[in-house]
Formats: structure tokens, C-alpha cells, sequence
């Protein structure tokens, strides 16, 4: 993220955040106060395709203008595609709700964004969906990136 954000000239602008396992995101600084940051393992790919645990990283955000809360998540999901890695589809949403439920504050807005490694039809994604609206899905690798949110309209 650092590279990037530095490439660009933006780094004076935005706070890099870097997380574990290639995980990383950005923020403005001009418009978003830090209040909290973590990193959790929520997945582990299954032997047949092994490159190591999966994680998701997160910040709390308060916007400056508004003064209203953001839980923003950035996940990178287990390997192989839709499956949930060595615990399964089902243990890596529980485990994604988890850490929501344990950083979340009530009056927060929640979104969660990555290459959760798992298609729309998968057991991942629908079970996300039933706690979360699902905003957004790519096509690359069928499907692999979404956006969720706690919130039915783009906050």
C-alpha cells in the first residue's frame, strides 16, 4: 500500500494502513479521524491449495464532517475458491461476523470489502448475506470480489 500510495504523491494525504498477508487499505486524512485499527486470522487454506492463513484487517473511523462511525474491513479469503479454506465456508463468514461483532460500536456503519476467494453462490457469501447487504460483486475468477455493508444504499 505504502508503494502505491507514495507513487501517487498522495502519501501527504492519506494514512497507509498495512495489514498481514498483503492486506492493506487507505484513508484521508483531511476527512477521517482514526479511533481504533486490528487484525484478526479468520481462515486457513486447505492443504491442496496451501499458501497460509487468511486474515482481515480493520479500522474505526470517525468522518470529520459528520461526525458519524465507520467499521471499514478488508478481507482476503482462503483458498481453494469457495470453499472456506481448512475449516470451511461457513466457519469463515462466522469468523468474518465475529471480529465485526467484537469492533463494532452500535451507532457504526459497517463495511466490508476483498477478494473473498469464494462466488456469490458459495456458502461464504450466502451466509454474509443473510447479516449483511450485499452491495457489489465483481466477475473476476467468477465472481471472487464483493462489498458488503451494513447499510441496504451505498453509505
Amino acid at each position: 500500500i505504502s508503494r502505491v500510495i507514495t507513487d501517487a504523491g498522495l502519501h501527504l494525504q492519506y494514512e497507509m494502513l498495512q495489514g498481514p498477508h498483503a492486506l492493506g487499505m487507505a484513508y484521508r486524512k483531511a476527512a477521517w479521524e482514526e479511533l481504533s485499527r486490528g487484525e484478526d486470522h479468520v481462515a486457513e487454506d486447505r492443504a491442496d491449495q496451501w499458501y497460509g492463513q487468511r486474515a482481515v484487517m480493520w479500522v474505526r473511523l470517525r468522518q470529520r464532517a459528520t461526525g458519524k462511525t465507520l467499521l471499514f474491513l478488508n478481507h482476503h479469503g482462503p483458498l481453494p475458491l469457495s470453499t472456506g479454506g481448512k475449516c470451511g465456508c461457513e466457519a469463515t463468514a462466522y469468523n468474518l461476523m465475529k471480529v465485526i461483532g467484537m469492533n463494532a460500536h452500535p451507532d457504526d456503519d459497517v463495511l466490508l470489502v476483498g477478494d473473498f476467494n469464494s462466488v456469490t453462490t458459495s456458502p461464504t457469501i450466502q451466509r454474509l448475506s443473510e447479516r449483511m447487504h450485499r452491495l457489489f460483486s465483481g466477475i473476476s475468477h467468477g465472481g471472487v470480489d464483493h462489498i458488503f455493508s451494513s447499510c441496504p444504499n451505498i453509505v
